[in-house]
């Protein structure tokens, strides 16, 4: 298998229907083999019924996206083969249950009528008629490998060869569908079998079923179908490695951070990591960390609000007194914060506050991609409210941005904002042990003493870093207000006080875009030396680093400016990068090119070509690089891109 080899799987089915745990498994399966892995779940916001889909890709090299079209479509209803139909490669697999074959798209209740219309309209353009068998017939037409399942058949298998009943295996379904598709890819069935004993670990029974269901699926194909040429071990076979989800991943950096306290209110898709983080309060730390904190256990206590308003005004509450605080929520629960962001700006208080973007405005869609909250973030609060807001890019970047927030929030005693994507939220991503190592980012509580002392204390004393010695509630004598107070927090209308106080609040936040590294700030790939820089933020960058591969490729030079510190922001660096440079794209999944206008605010640059992308669904690989061929090529100054289902 050579480093070009590059392979997309695509599982589709009810939302509920267990697409989650079968796109988990297809990840690793693909780890065991050696490779790296990035997968993402799409999911409608119904509980149950609706459409959902999990795209997973592996290659030799990291994965940054996924793309379309794709290598194996697993159909675990007659939806995806019709939502689905038009995204699969040349000589690709589609793997479907015969019981679907009669199905009339007409007939699907839980799919939407606006995509109806639009499927009903492009097979009519194909002479297809709108049923299964129809779609499927016309794939197997063009070249496509289609592989129907007798899946009650093999049901009956399975339960015959363990002596139970069908009842009892029925949920192995998905199972066999990821077998057939594995084994058409030339994955061997004893890599899957060790995938379920991965994902079912501890579940004697569970594992049984489902790995006698993989091995009937896997015969079923060789005999029918015959089995793909082998994929050779990859160079990570054997290795030690880990996979996780976005949420995951900041609820560890956030642990490995020394969090003590985490609230919330269930907003998806923050709730994850919240409940992540309610399933692991209790950890051993290691040697190091151990001494870095004075103790061998760590706990966080992990606290469901009334609302997301509340949830700020008990994690601020926290932080008064003494604890390492955080609280994790999306767009519609930051708006409801802004009064508590205000207070906490005011009053010095150190807290992190993680916003997981989804789809805007208002509701919008609750379990879709978006990047609409970055300057909502920048100017959450009313009045003057400087603030540090940091946009992570990718899992290892959020994992070290989740610590280093905790540290500035601490060290600048204010509110810190931490912007991550749904995309990132929802994607899976393979990576080293060593990725994510807690002694690179060592825990700094700033100027902060627990010790009790009776001398005179001004809680708010102007210093020449405009940062006050900070205590705990109890420890000294101390008033905490949300109105402008003096050097001891009593409160004062006074004139002169007031300008001190407010922009001791400003001064701290330009020293910490003066302290804070420039590597932490914002990152520039790429040819250094290429005319053409693209600007982006966020979870725009792993496709955006994809496309620039294929760029390369067909001699095109790009250096890509990826700004992750939105507040203070990286004003010098970024504006000698952009005037430098001859062709400027901006990439965005937004409508308003939020960062291009950020941008122009403290450059002064104005960005006039723009990739927006607006549908709700991630941006992907072949889309970026399309789009940016299309500006570079056409001169076009917008391009909306609109991919996915």
């Amino acid at each position: 298998m050579s480093d070009e080899v590059d392979i997309s799987v695509m599982i589709g089915g009810p939302q509920g229907g267990g697409i989650e745990s079968s796109g988990q498994m297809l990840v690793r399966t693909f780890m065991i083999k050696g490779y790296d892995v990035f997968g993402i779940r799409e999911y409608h916001s119904n509980i149950m019924g609706a459409h959902s889909y999990y795209n997973v890709r592996f290659k030799k090299n990291r994965p940054k996206s996924v793309k379309l079209p794709v290598d194996s479509l697993i159909a675990l209803d007659a939806e995806t083969i019709f939502t689905h139909y038009n995204e699969v490669s040349p000589k690709s697999f589609v793997v479907y249950d015969i019981d679907i074959l009669n199905t009339p798209m007409e007939r699907i209740s839980p799919m939407e009528p606006e995509v109806k219309e639009r499927v009903g309209d492009e097979l009519k353009k194909l002479g297809v008629e709108p049923v299964a068998s129809e779609v499927i017939k016309y794939l197997s037409n063009n070249g496509i490998k289609t592989v129907g399942l007798p899946l009650k058949n093999l049901l009956k298998t399975t339960a015959e060869k363990l002596k139970t009943n069908v009842v009892s295996v029925a949920k192995t379904v998905n199972t066999m569908s990821i077998t057939a598709s594995a084994a058409l890819l030339g994955i061997d069935v004893e890599t899957i079998e060790k995938s379920i004993n991965y994902y079912f670990y501890g579940k004697k029974s569970v594992i049984d079923s489902n790995v006698m269901a993989a091995k009937v699926a896997y015969d079923y194909v060789k005999e029918n179908f015959g089995i793909g040429n082998p994929i050779e071990d990859g160079p990570n076979k054997n290795k030690s490695r880990m996979v996780a989800t976005g949420n995951d991943i900041v609820a560890m950096g956030k642990l490995a951070g020394g969090l003590t306290l985490e609230t919330y209110y269930p907003i998806t898709p923050s709730q994850d990591e919240a409940f992540y983080l309610g399933e692991h309060r209790y950890f051993r730390l290691d040697e190091w960390a151990s001494k870095e904190l004075g103790v061998e256990k760590l706990g966080v206590l992990v606290f469901q609000a009334e609302d997301e308003l509340g949830a700020l005004n008990m994690a601020i509450g926290g932080a008064l007194a003494g604890a390492r605080t955080a609280t994790t929520t999306s767009g519609p629960g930051l708006s409801l914060m802004n009064e508590a962001i205000s207070f906490s700006v005011m009053a010095e208080v150190p807290v992190v506050i993680t916003v997981w973007m989804r789809a805007g405005p208002s509701t919008g869609e609750a379990t879709r991609q978006g990047q609409q909250d970055l300057l909502h973030s920048v100017f959450a609060g009313h009045g003057d409210t400087p603030k540090i807001v940091i946009a992570s890019g990718d899992h290892i970047e959020a994992y070290y941005d989740a610590m280093r927030s905790l540290n500035w929030a601490e060290k600048y005693q204010t509110p810190v904002i931490h912007l991550v994507d749904k995309y990132i939220a929802s994607s899976m991503m393979s990576f080293d042990k060593e990725d994510v190592d807690p002694q690179l980012v060592p825990i700094d509580r700033g100027k902060y003493d627990t010790e009790t002392k009776n001398e005179d204390y001004k809680r708010y004393e102007l210093t020449e870093d405009y940062i006050s010695p900070r205590s705990p509630l109890g420890k000294r004598l101390m008033w905490v207000s949300s109105l402008t107070h003096n050097e001891y927090g009593m409160v004062t209308e006074d004139p002169i006080t007031r300008e001190k106080m407010l922009l001791k609040l400003s001064k701290k936040i330009e020293n910490a875009g003066k302290e804070i590294p420039l590597s932490e700030k914002v990152s520039l790939y790429g040819d250094q030396d290429a005319k053409i820089t693209l600007v982006s933020w966020g979870s725009a960058k792993g496709p955006i680093l994809d496309a620039m591969d294929l760029l390369r490729k067909d001699g095109i030079k790009t250096k890509f400016l990826h700004i992750r510190m939105m507040s203070p922001f990286p004003s010098d660096y970024v504006s000698n990068v952009l005037n430098s440079s001859e062709l400027v794209i901006d990439v965005e999944a937004n409508a308003l090119s939020q960062l291009a206008l950020l941008v122009r605010m403290h450059t002064g640059y104005d960005i006039k070509k723009k990739i927006i992308k607006l549908t709700g669904r991630t941006i992907m690989e072949h889309e970026a690089y399309n789009a940016l061929k299309t500006v570079i090529q056409n001169n076009q100054d917008l391009v909306v891109i609109r991919d996915g289902a």
